[in-house]
């Protein structure tokens, strides 16, 4: 009887053992972003205003009404998952950024003054379920009247390769 319970106490130690490791933080479910924050994303008629503070005309330029939105970088990463690197974080303390319908992106210190271009952006396609900054594409992971989260994936090989995100909020 001891056998038995000894032999039951084992086998559902080693159960709970495999249970644990095989639903490890390393298991991402599929999501290639995987360590990236991701939350609401507006409906797609939706995402050209709230990012850039301004309804979507035909063509680039800045539309007659409409206020520019400025948003407060919280995180620039790059996460590495190759070798012995280590993930960087560029994010800068009191940088606020804007996406101008004009097509560029303008940065600024602090809440007052005058924003800077000093990257290019557009919208991949239709679906503006990405956008793409200076020929880089980076996928919404989140995109709401509070924040806005994107990411990108660039691989070297199946062994080798960097995610790219960045966080803002309002």
């Amino acid at each position: 009887m001891k056998t038995t319970k000894l032999f039951k106490s084992v086998f559902l130690f080693l159960l709970g053992t495999a249970l644990l490791t095989s639903c490890s933080k390393d298991d991402d479910g599929g999501d290639k972003f995987a360590g990236v924050p991701k939350g609401e994303i507006v409906p797609v008629a939706q995402r050209h205003e709230t990012l850039t503070g301004f309804a979507e005309t035909a063509g680039r330029g800045v539309p007659k009404s409409g206020s520019l939105v400025w948003w407060k970088q919280i995180e620039s990463k790059v996460d590495y998952h190759c070798g012995d690197y280590e993930d960087e974080s560029y994010a800068q303390d009191n940088l606020y950024v804007a996406f101008n319908p004009d097509g560029n992106i303008y940065y600024r210190i602090g809440t007052e003054g005058e924003g800077s271009p000093y990257n290019e952006w557009e919208w991949k396609d239709s679906n503006k379920n990405s956008i793409i900054v200076d020929g880089e594409e980076f996928e919404l992971r989140e995109l709401n009247a509070n924040a806005v989260v994107y990411a990108s994936y660039q691989s070297q090989s199946s062994d080798c390769y960097a995610i790219t995100w960045e966080q803002f909020s309002k």
